[in-house]
């Protein structure tokens, strides 16, 4: 559970891009507790973008009694994409992909079982999809769905520079007096 507090986001915030993050983000906390739209627009003015992901990952919203239906599900990320377009901020469709394959599921469904989690076995699908996957978990969005899933994704990719984690070549650790040992 990766956390950062955003004093300490904001003291780094130069040439990272910060996203809104998935409904345990405060954007989607928001719009869950009915905060005004004023409250809203304050919390959404802190991103760069807007994520949105697919209906299945937040089913647990409504086994939970938190929303009724799959269209409050729908509504809210309608909403987002609104606010996105309020603002001038772009709205990505992402996966919050967990595991690779729609099976490795039970893999984290373990994991979530032995810390405890009493609904480890109600694994949302948080599999990495493919593109036509995506486009028609977003159909409600109409025409906006390619937007969100594909050219708003290719745009946020493009502002990224490459990283390279490990550089090019070897490097054996350096340890004294090895060499002649």
């Amino acid at each position: 559970r990766p956390r950062i507090p955003k004093y300490i986001l904001d003291s780094y915030r130069e040439g990272i891009l910060v996203g809104s993050a998935c409904c345990e983000g405060e954007l989607f906390t928001a719009f869950l507790e009915n905060a005004s739209y004023e409250e809203i627009e304050r919390i959404a003015s802190y991103y760069d973008y807007f994520e949105i992901q697919p209906v299945g990952n937040n089913m647990f919203l409504i086994r939970e009694g938190v929303l009724k239906s799959v269209k409050d599900i729908e509504r809210i990320n309608t909403e987002i994409v609104k606010l996105g377009d309020k603002l001038g901020k772009m709205t990505v469709a992402t996966g919050d992909v967990h595991f690779l394959d729609e099976e490795d599921s039970i893999y984290r469904a373990v994991m979530m079982g032995a810390q405890g989690y009493s609904d480890a076995d109600l694994q949302p699908p948080l599999y990495f999809r493919t593109t036509e996957e995506m486009l028609k978990e977003f159909t409600y969005l109409g025409d906006r769905a390619y937007e969100v899933v594909v050219e708003n994704t290719s745009k946020i990719a493009d502002m990224i520079e490459e990283v390279k984690p490990v550089p090019n070549g070897f490097y054996p650790p350096v340890i004294p007096g090895s060499d002649e040992e």
